[in-house]
């Protein structure tokens, strides 16, 4: 049942499939991300105690969040090929990008949740052979926001570009007058959403900053500001597009209506 719904032939949320049936790039994807969903369940140790499994269960948290981002890239990427059907060496060149960078950052991104769930000042100690250490280096969170901030950028750089080119190919295609709408809305999302993934670069930066003179906590103070002012902007501007998206298919679904 879900698998002929996910086939069906009339328009989804306003945007016609013009692809019905699994190709070889959606099952290489699909393959993918499975693997990356293995790597997150295989990097959990069996538990051998109550304690273990009590401490294995602190970093549940973790693994949510790591599925549900790598379960929506996956939304994103077949609901894509679902709409326009590309299977030309652009697009396989361009889902390659993604799925590389989607198993490269799975560790990363697991770390970086698994740290921030624990203790958002990444000041926790873990014990080792030679005893209790900080989890986080002051020297290495810059880099582990910089990690953040590059596979962030180039998941939603993938899709915006994906996107650009399926609007390339909108007469090949017949896209009508709101897909051609909602192929543009979309690049539009996705480069908020990369302006949001520049910041984190700027959160990186802040780390590396000195803070020990009471003029070097004011410029980090302004910067740290100025930065949460920006994050409040995107998030403002993405909220008005996805406001825009539901108004404009709204008229469209009362105009075809009619017709």
């Amino acid at each position: 049942m879900l698998l002929d719904k996910l086939m069906h032939h009339d328009p989804i949320d306003g945007f016609r499939w013009r692809s019905h049936e699994i190709t070889r790039i959606e099952g290489f994807s699909d393959a993918v991300f499975g693997f990356a969903v293995t790597l997150l369940v295989v990097s959990l140790e069996v538990p051998r105690t109550s304690t273990e499994l009590l401490s294995t269960m602190r970093g549940f948290g973790a693994f949510v969040a790591t599925f549900v981002i790598l379960t929506s890239i996956w939304r994103l990427q077949f609901t894509f090929f679902r709409r326009y059907g590309l299977e030309d060496k652009m697009t396989v060149t361009l889902n390659l990008i993604l799925l590389f960078t989607v198993l490269f950052f799975v560790y990363p991104l697991k770390f970086l949740f698994g740290m921030m769930l624990a203790d958002i000042h990444m000041k926790s100690m873990v014990e080792t052979a030679h005893g209790l250490v900080p989890a986080v280096l002051p020297e290495h969170k810059k880099w582990i926001f910089i990690i953040f901030a590059l596979g962030y950028t180039a998941v939603f750089t993938v899709f915006a570009l994906l996107y650009r080119h399926a609007y390339k190919q909108r007469e090949r295609l017949a896209l009508n007058k709101f897909e051609i709408f909602e192929t543009r809305h979309s690049i539009k999302r996705m480069t908020v959403a990369i302006f949001i993934g520049l910041t984190y670069f700027v959160v990186a930066m802040l780390e590396s900053l000195p803070h020990s003179t009471p003029a070097e906590k004011r410029i980090v103070l302004i910067i740290s500001f100025a930065t949460l002012a920006v994050f409040a902007v995107l998030a403002v501007m993405m909220m008005r597009l996805v406001r825009e998206r539901k108004r404009v298919l709204k008229e469209w679904n009362v105009s075809s209506s009619r017709e």
